[in-house]
C-alpha cells in the first residue's frame, strides 16, 4: 500500500500583517460602561504575577459541532499531468493507475487500494471521512480538558506555585501552571498539564514559552519564536502593539494586540468595573500554539488579571470562578 504524507506550511506576508493592524486600528471602540479612568494604564496592575497566585475558571464550548477536528484522512486521488493547467483532470490527459482498475480515481472518488492519500492520524490505514470525531484524529482542545468537547462545561486551575526564575536579558520569569480539575470538593487531578513563561515589567507583558501535552511528550512551539510582546509597559486606549517572527520567511508568525476598550465584566467571580478589553490577532503559529491563530477577545480587571476570555474559535467562552491574588479572595 502506498502512503503519502503531505506537510502544508503557513506563508504570511507583511502586506497580511500591515492590512490586518490597519483594520483594528479602524475598528477601535473607546467605549466605557462607567467613567473613564485616563491612561496610561500599568500594565502590571491589570496582569499580576506572583507566587501563590490562584485563578479558577468555567470554560463553556458552545458548539453543537464541538472542538474543530480533522475528519479522517484525506483522499488525494491518483496523479495525473495537468496539460491545460485548470487545477482538474481531464479526459485524455495522461495518469498514474494506482489501483489498476483501469480508470482515473479523483480526490471525489471514493478511495481504493493504492491510491495516494494523507494519513492524519498516522495508523497506517486510510480511514474515510465520517462527520464525526473517531479516537486519535486531531482536534483543537480548545477548553484544555484533555479530551475533545462537543457542547460541554469544564473548569479549569490556573495557580503560579514555583520561585521565579530570571531569564537571560534579567527580567524575571514567572511561570504559570494549568490543570483540568474534578471530583469532589478540594480534589484535583491533572489530565493534562500547561505551563506558561511570561515577563511584566519595564520591557513590556511579554509571553516566553507555552510547553503542552504530557510529561513524556511535551511541545513548545512558541519557545524558538518568542517572546510575544502582548502588551507594552503602559498602554492606553487605542494603543496597538504589533509582534512578528521572521526567522522563517517561509512562516511568518504574528501576534497584534489592541487595547479597544474599557468595560465593566460581571462573571462567577464578581463585578468589575473599568476592564481593559485586548483584541488578539495571531497568524502563522504552528503545533500546540495554532488553536490561538484567529481573533481573540481578553478583559483584564485591575489587581485581578484576566477575568473573562473568548477564544478564536466561535462558541469558546472562559469566565472567572474565583480567585487568589495578592493577599486578597474573589469573590
Amino acid at each position: 500500500m502506498t502512503k503519502l504524507k503531505v506537510r502544508f506550511a503557513i506563508k504570511i506576508s507583511y502586506p497580511v500583517v500591515l492590512v490586518t493592524l490597519a483594520f483594528l486600528v479602524g475598528c477601535i471602540s473607546r467605549k466605557s460602561t462607567g467613567p473613564v479612568y485616563i491612561g496610561p494604564f500599568s500594565m502590571k496592575d491589570y496582569f499580576p504575577l506572583g507566587q501563590g497566585y490562584q485563578w479558577f475558571w468555567e470554560v463553556r464550548v458552545d458548539s453543537t459541532g464541538g472542538e474543530p477536528f480533522e475528519d479522517g484522512d484525506v483522499n488525494l486521488g491518483e496523479p495525473f499531468v495537468d496539460l491545460n493547467m485548470n487545477g482538474s483532470y481531464d479526459q485524455g490527459e495522461p495518469y498514474i493507475d494506482s489501483n489498476s482498475n483501469g480508470k482515473f480515481d479523483g480526490s471525489d472518488d471514493p478511495w481504493s487500494e493504492g491510491v495516494p492519500y494523507i494519513d492524519r492520524n498516522d495508523n497506517g490505514q486510510y480511514d474515510a471521512p465520517n462527520g464525526k470525531w473517531d479516537e486519535s484524529e486531531f482536534f483543537v482542545d480548545l477548553d484544555s480538558n484533555g479530551w475533545f468537547s462537543r457542547s460541554s462545561k469544564s473548569h479549569l486551575k490556573w495557580w503560579m506555585s514555583k520561585e521565579p526564575a530570571v531569564s537571560g536579558d534579567g527580567s524575571t520569569l514567572f511561570l504559570r501552571q494549568c490543570s483540568f480539575y474534578g471530583g469532589p470538593p478540594g480534589w484535583s487531578f491533572v489530565m493534562t498539564f500547561n505551563d506558561d513563561l511570561f515577563t511584566n515589567d519595564s520591557l513590556g507583558l511579554r509571553w516566553h514559552s507555552h510547553i503542552t501535552g504530557s510529561v513524556f511528550s511535551p511541545e513548545d512551539d512558541l519557545k524558538d519564536h518568542g517572546p510575544i510582546i502582548m502588551a507594552k509597559p503602559t498602554m492606553d486606549v487605542g494603543d496597538t502593539v504589533v509582534y512578528a517572527d521572521t526567522s522563517d520567511a517561509q512562516e511568518i508568525r504574528s501576534w497584534i494586540s489592541v487595547l479597544s476598550a474599557m468595560e465593566d465584566v460581571t462573571v462567577n467571580a464578581g463585578r468589575f468595573r473599568h476592564c481593559l478589553k485586548f483584541e488578539s490577532v495571531a497568524q502563522g503559529w504552528t503545533g500546540n500554539m495554532q488553536e490561538y491563530n484567529g481573533i481573540s477577545h481578553q478583559w483584564y480587571a485591575k489587581r485581578v488579571g484576566l477575568v473573562k476570555l473568548e477564544r478564536p474559535a466561535d462558541g469558546v467562552h472562559w469566565q472567572l470562578d474565583s480567585a487568589a491574588v495578592g493577599g486578597r479572595s474573589y469573590p
